[in-house]
């Protein structure tokens, strides 16, 4: 009952990168993360005076905004529960939340006085916790930020965002235009077939893949854990250039791809964790995604930049 699979999607991203660093498991306080991106989603939404999409959504993006400006924390930490629930319900604090930012668009207030200010951050304490300002992990003393800087010692900005559209040029970056793109930040646009070649060659290379797209599909069975398209698809470029302008792929969900595999007639699958749950179904949580399904509901990747062939990378100046 979250809003926030980007930020579950995102941190398990960052928990790979962590295992394949030498850094051992390290499990990271996805709500510490939400709470400091919601702060920020009021604030802009009041300058804009209501004119963005107020939601708990996010992007992978908002996860570096976070890191950059207040660091990480591990679960150990700070749970982001905070009335001692088992599982995240953010049900009443999304519903408060916004009855709060709706009376201040009425009322013309585009920035929090000290007062408003207050409520908000009591708010976030009460359903989420207070967050410490330091905390003992394996037995030293951390800061968010420290903790960031010392422990996991790994650059936020090494992560980059790609999708494949035909509306604006390839090997630029874009905004993309979509709802849950709250703060407009820029992706790199490259043709379909390097969008899978940059996904095969870092997950060969051991590398795993942020997954943004449609789950609403469907032929999205997570029940079954399987997702794919029904039909053969001549032409994927434009397929889903047709289902991006008509909105018939959303970006409304993001998982985590860690594997492939082909299956005996040929096709390539992906092995993408979600978020609902290892008890969600008899895959524990994971499901396959047909080359098809990822072709035409794939709206972006996230992956470290360093695993990006080196022809793709001179294309995009990075």
């Amino acid at each position: 009952m979250s809003g926030t699979c980007w930020s579950f999607s995102s941190t398990s991203l960052l928990e790979s990168e962590l295992l394949k660093m030498g850094k051992g498991e390290v499990d990271l306080s996805e709500m510490f993360i939400a709470r400091y991106s919601l702060k920020r989603k009021v604030q802009r939404h009041l300058k804009l005076k209501g004119g963005n999409y107020f939601t708990p959504g996010g992007q992978f993006h908002d996860v570096v905004w976070v890191a950059q400006n207040f660091g990480l924390m591990p679960e150990e930490a700070y749970s982001g529960k905070g009335q001692g629930e088992f599982q995240h319900n953010h049900a009443d604090l999304d519903t408060l939340l916004s009855l709060f930012v709706k009376d201040c668009v009425d009322k013309g207030i585009t920035d929090l006085n000290q007062r408003q200010n207050f409520f908000v951050d009591s708010v976030l304490d009460h359903y989420l916790g207070q967050v410490p300002s330091a905390f003992i992990y394996k037995g030293r003393t951390y800061t968010s930020h420290s903790f960031l800087e010392q422990y996991l010692d790994f650059n936020p900005d090494d992560y980059i965002e790609i999708t494949s559209y035909t509306h604006h040029p390839f090997y630029t970056k874009f905004v993309l235009e979509d709802k849950y793109n709250w703060t407009a930040d820029a992706y790199w646009n490259v043709p379909l077939s390097d969008f899978s070649a940059i996904t095969d060659i870092a997950l060969d290379n051991g590398y795993t893949v942020g997954w943004d797209g449609d789950a609403q599909d469907d032929y999205f069975d997570f029940t079954e854990g399987l997702a794919y398209m029904p039909e053969n698809i001549s032409n994927f470029q434009t397929g889903r250039q047709v289902a991006f302008e008509t909105q018939t792929t959303l970006l409304d969900h993001m998982m985590h791809i860690v594997g492939r595999t082909i299956d005996k007639y040929g096709k390539k699958w992906y092995y993408v964790k979600n978020s609902w749950g290892d008890y969600s179904n008899s895959l524990k949580g994971f499901l396959f995604m047909r080359e098809d399904y990822f072709k035409m509901r794939t709206v972006a990747i996230i992956v470290n930049k360093n695993a990006i062939p080196s022809p793709i990378r001179k294309k995009l100046g990075i």
